[in-house]
Formats: C-alpha cells, sequence, structure tokens
C-alpha cells in the first residue's frame, strides 16, 4: 500500500519554502509537493496531479541524452541518503525546449514513526552558473590555478572527452619524460602499460559519473620505466555547464610503495628471527633441564649456552644480520676457553661466511665442543691440540672439529644436550650430514654444512 504524507506538519513546513519541494515515500514514488513545485508544474505543462504517484527514481532511471549521467548520480545519492541518512546535494542540468537551466538540488531522510521519507528540494541556479560575475570569478580562479599548476611538483594535466592531452605541466615533463610539445594532443593511453586492462573511456565516464575520483596506477614513462602514481581526477565544465574535458594529477609513489613493501619484508623478517630464536632457547631449555642435576647447575650451564647463543647473535647484529665469517665466528665462541694466541687450537680454511640461521647453529656446536673439552680433553689438561678444519666440495661446506687428548670416554660421553647438538640438533637445522666419534684419543666431530647457507669469498 502506498505511504501518504497527510496530516504531518512537515507539509506546512515544505508548503513555506520557496524552492520546488516534492516528498517520496521509501520506493521513490512522489507523495505530496510544496505550492513552489505545483507552480512549476503548471508552467512547464505539468498534469493536475503534480506528479503524484509517480515514481521519482524510475524517471531518473529513464533519462537519456547528456544529462544521462547526472541522472545516474541523482538515482544512486538519493538511494544513499534513504539508507544512511546523509544528505544530498549536487547541480544537475534540466532544460526546457528553448532555455539551458541548471538547478541545485539538495535531499534529506525524514522518519515518521517507522516510515521513511525523502525530501528533495530544487532551486533554479542558472543565473548563478551563467552569470558574469562567475565568469569573472572563474577567470581569476584560471590565473590562480594556473601559477599552481606551473609550480606544483605534482604532474598535472587535463584531456578531452576522447582521451587526448589537452595540457601538460612542468612536473609532467620531469615525471614521464615527454615534453609539453610531445604530449599534447596525444592520447593519455600512451602512458598505460602496454597490458592495462582499462581504457581511457572506461576511466571517463566513472569519472563523470562522479564514482572515481582518485585511484593508484602504473604508468610508463617516455624510456619504458614503470612508474606507481596516485591519481586524482575530477571532470571540467564549460560555461554552459557542459563537462568539456578531464582534470588529473599524478603524484609519483614508487619509492613510497617500495619503502613500505620493504617495511613490510623487515617486519616479517624480524619476527621469522624471533620465533627462530625463541625455538632454540626452548630446545637448550628442555635439553639442560634434562641433564641437570640440580638447579644451580641448571642454572650455570643453561646460562652459559644462552651466552653462547648472545655471542652468535652479537655478530650478526653488529653486521646488521648479513652473513659471519666462519674464522670469526669461531674466534668469538672460543674466546672465553682459550687466550686469543694459543698452540692448543688451530684452525684453517678457506674465506666463506655462514648465513644468520648457520651462524647460530654452529655458533653453538664450537660452544659444546669447547665446553666439553674444558670439562675432560685439550682444555682441561692443557696438552694436545685441537684442529679445526674446513674446505668446500660439491656437498656443501666441510666442518671438521678433531681434538687428540688422553680423555675417559666413559665420563665423557654422558648422551648430554652437548652431544644432542652436534649429532641431533645442528645437522636437523641445518639439514646437514654429521658424524661424531669419540674414543681413547679424543673426539671427531664433523658435519657437512649444505650450499645454500655458506658463500666462498676466496
Amino acid at each position: 500500500m502506498q505511504k501518504t504524507f497527510e496530516g504531518i506538519s512537515a507539509l506546512s513546513f515544505i508548503n513555506a519554502m520557496t524552492d520546488e519541494v516534492v516528498v517520496l515515500d521509501d520506493k521513490g514514488h512522489i507523495v505530496a509537493t510544496n505550492m513552489a513545485w505545483n507552480a512549476f508544474s503548471d508552467t512547464n505543462a505539468g498534469d493536475a496531479a503534480y506528479y503524484h504517484g509517480l515514481n521519482y527514481f524510475d524517471i531518473c532511471n529513464s533519462a537519456s541524452g547528456p544529462s544521462s549521467t547526472e541522472a545516474s548520480m541523482v538515482h544512486e545519492g538519493l538511494r544513499s541518503v534513504l539508507k544512511t541518512g546523509e544528505p544530498f546535494q549536487c547541480e544537475y542540468p534540466c532544460d526546457s525546449p528553448d532555455v539551458k537551466r541548471w538547478f541545485e538540488m539538495n535531499a534529506f531522510r525524514l522518519i515518521n514513526s517507522d516510515d521513511r521519507f525523502l525530501v528533495v528540494s530544487h532551486r533554479n541556479v542558472t543565473v548563478r552558473r551563467i552569470s558574469q560575475s562567475d565568469v569573472t570569478d572563474a577567470h581569476a580562479q584560471s590565473e590562480f590555478l594556473s601559477a599552481l599548476v606551473a609550480t606544483t611538483n605534482d604532474a598535472v594535466l587535463t584531456y578531452d572527452l576522447d582521451g587526448r592531452i589537452i595540457t601538460w605541466n612542468r612536473s609532467a615533463e620531469r615525471l614521464y619524460g615527454y615534453t609539453a610539445e610531445e604530449a599534447i594532443g596525444q592520447s593519455l593511453e600512451m602512458l598505460y602499460p602496454a597490458d592495462w586492462p582499462k581504457t581511457i573511456e572506461q576511466y571517463r565516464d566513472e569519472i563523470i559519473a562522479g564514482k572515481l575520483t582518485n585511484f593508484e596506477a602504473t604508468r610508463v614513462d617516455k624510456n619504458g620505466e614503470e612508474r606507481l602514481v596516485w591519481i586524482s581526477c575530477a571532470p571540467i565544465r564549460g560555461a554552459d555547464g557542459d563537462i568539456v574535458s578531464i582534470s588529473n594529477i599524478h603524484r609519483d609513489i614508487t619509492e613510497v610503495r617500495q619503502a613500505e613493501k620493504a617495511r613490510d619484508t623487515i617486519a616479517h623478517e624480524v619476527i621469522h628471527r624471533a620465533k627462530n630464536m625463541l625455538s632454540v632457547v626452548s630446545a637448550i631449555h628442555r635439553q639442560t633441564a634434562r641433564s641437570a642435576t640440580s638447579l644451580e647447575e641448571f642454572n650455570k650451564v643453561f646460562g652459559a649456552r644462552i651466552m653462547s647463543l648472545g655471542t652468535s647473535t652479537n655478530l650478526l647484529v653488529s653486521g646488521e644480520w648479513s652473513p659471519v665469517p666462519l674464522a670469526r665466528l669461531l674466534e668469538s665462541q672460543l674466546a672465553p676457553f682459550v687466550p686469543r694466541e694459543t698452540a692448543l687450537v688451530r684452525h684453517k680454511g678457506l674465506d666463506v661466511v655462514l648465513d644468520p640461521d648457520a651462524v647460530q647453529v654452529v655458533g653453538m656446536a664450537i660452544h659444546e665442543l669447547a665446553t666439553n673439552s674444558a670439562k675432560y680433553g685439550v682444555l682441561l689438561q692443557e696438552t694436545g691440540v685441537i684442529d679445526i678444519n674446513w674446505s668446500h666440495s660439491a656437498a656443501g661446506l666441510e666442518l671438521s672439529w678433531k681434538e687428540n687428548s688422553r680423555t675417559d670416554p666413559v665420563n665423557r660421553d654422558k648422551g648430554g644436550f652437548g652431544k644432542t647438538v652436534l649429532t641431533s640438533m645442528a645437522p636437523t637445522m641445518l639439514k646437514a650430514q654429521a658424524g661424531y666419534e669419540l674414543n681413547d684419543d679424543g673426539v671427531h666431530w664433523q658435519i657437512v654444512i649444505p650450499q645454500s647457507y655458506i658463500q666462498v669469498t676466496h
């Protein structure tokens, strides 16, 4: 059933307005009009009922010709007012057979009980649109805008409704490499990548309809280099109110987006490294707790192992998390156990660097070997020698720790966390092959680190 508007005090209010006002129900039917609307209808061949009962939305949808774009925009705007309650305002052409006219429309929602109505006012603004004072103001504004366009760092350009470039400022020359003489008269599509999915006509129609005011897009300069640009766009109307061209402001945001991408990559990498570090710490904690015979022993051993892990991490941080030379890693891990110059430890190998993941794992393994040597082997007895050698092969980096000393295999091989690091954790975390031997002559540990974790520098 069609809703009515009779008896509502708002009717008296709209009758007092000089603007032409219609009231629509939530389906778009005209349910009330004010006296100004009725008078307008009388002078424009309206019927006696002043269009009561007609669907205003259908009238918008049926519009054709030059006004069809604005009619579609009006329809969508009025629908939005009914849905959201946000007022809508626009100007649109409504020509009589012999006069070009412009109207300003304002619409707002009115709720009565559970019923929603749409109050739409129309004001003839033709005089304002085409008056000489407006022309003078527009000329002054044009001068101001010309100066702004000439000095702005953003590329500013306009093109006609066929997509041909009309104006092209200095910043557009700097951004795209084309001079104004080269660009003006050319299709704006000369800036589009070859496989760009949208045509200039599609952009034009969306801009005219008010559906597109700014967007990001890839554009190509004179040298074929792609740039990511933020584009602000708007239609330009002539003195008679008709849309004659489209304005564009192009801002190069290539470096901004690259910086954002780099920032996101770094953030993900930080999270990844933190998770890896927590996994290693958790493994150290579990294995130390299993082998410790007292809280005091746990605290001492766990603290030493975390310190070893911290030593490797310090090397990475000081190098901004870049690969670390193996020789430097060995020196930092052995420093707490032996003097810098000692005959007890010899190491030899080519110049090679380890990536961050390998630095942490190899650093832990060397710490465990040095700790065991300080308890049972060369570093305790201060006799014998530890040979640390590494070489490169097709399989990867072959790293060997060979300790020659008198030792008690039974006491030394307790199957604790140190051995777990050497025989299980290190090869598992590096996807490597490892071997561990303990006998009366000492200890021999070797591991083959895959190519993906190393870089040979010499």
